[in-house]
């Protein structure tokens, strides 16, 4: 029965998914600072805007103080974004490695980002969720689940913040 749900959720991210070029994408940082933070991708269809009228430092700093559990990277490419990136369950990061020809030496993460842009009197966050899973010839492929329900969450998160949705 497990067996047989690994496949079906395999089956399923294949469709959902895009490819980095090699260049794009390098190591997790982990607690070597000397890693350079992979890439972050163009942000989805579904992911969730809102514009705040000042600069969202409280969300931004709210977001890297959640990032604490075990298995999770708190990564901050620019002084404007923040991700967490969380190791998937085994079985999950076996299928996802799997299914794309991914590396065992640079697992799949579980990405959430923030991250805020300059816009005409204030500024505009996206709030993104996707799988990235380095692959063996380089690169990494990205992989977004629709998830209304996430979805959902996540803009009342931005609206309580003081955003305003887009």
């Amino acid at each position: 029965m497990r067996r047989a749900g690994i496949a079906a959720f395999c089956i399923m991210l294949s469709g959902c998914s895009e490819t980095l070029p090699a260049g794009a994408a390098g190591p997790v940082p982990g607690p070597d600072p000397r890693l350079a933070p992979a890439a972050s991708p163009e942000a989805g269809p579904e992911s969730a805007r809102a514009f705040f009228a000042s600069y969202p430092e409280l969300l931004l700093g709210a977001v890297a103080q959640s990032c604490v559990d075990p298995g999770q990277a708190l990564v901050r490419p620019s002084e404007d974004e923040v991700r967490c990136e969380s190791l998937p369950p085994v079985e999950a990061a076996a299928a996802l490695i799997l299914e794309f020809d991914g590396t065992v030496d640079n697992l799949p993460r579980f990405v959430t980002s923030i991250a805020s842009r300059s816009a005409d009197g204030g500024y505009v966050v996206t709030a993104d969720n996707y799988i990235r899973v380095p692959l063996q010839a380089g690169g990494a492929r990205i992989v977004r689940l629709p998830d209304p329900a996430l979805n959902r969450v996540i803009r009342d998160v931005l609206e309580r913040a003081g955003g305003r949705l887009l």
